[in-house]
C-alpha cells in the first residue's frame, strides 16, 4: 500500500501580469460610455421636437404648401 505524501508549505510569489491592461480596458469602457452619454444628452431631438427639421426641409420654408 503507498503512503500518502507530506504537505509541505510552498511559497507562490504573487504575480500582477496583466492586471495593468485589464485596468486599462475598464478605464477605457467607462471613458467611452460617458463620452457616448454626453454627446447624446448634447444632441438627441426627439421626433415631436419643435426644433427637430426633416432632412428634406429647408430651413427657409415655413409652410408645406
Amino acid at each position: 500500500m503507498h503512503a500518502p505524501t507530506p504537505h509541505t508549505d510552498r511559497y507562490v510569489p504573487f504575480k500582477q501580469e496583466g492586471w495593468g491592461i485589464a485596468l486599462f480596458v475598464v478605464l477605457l469602457a467607462a471613458v467611452c460610455a460617458g463620452t457616448a452619454t454626453y454627446i447624446h444628452k448634447r444632441t438627441y431631438l426627439h421626433p415631436t421636437d419643435t426644433r427637430f427639421r426633416a432632412a428634406y426641409e429647408s430651413a427657409s420654408s415655413g409652410s408645406h404648401e
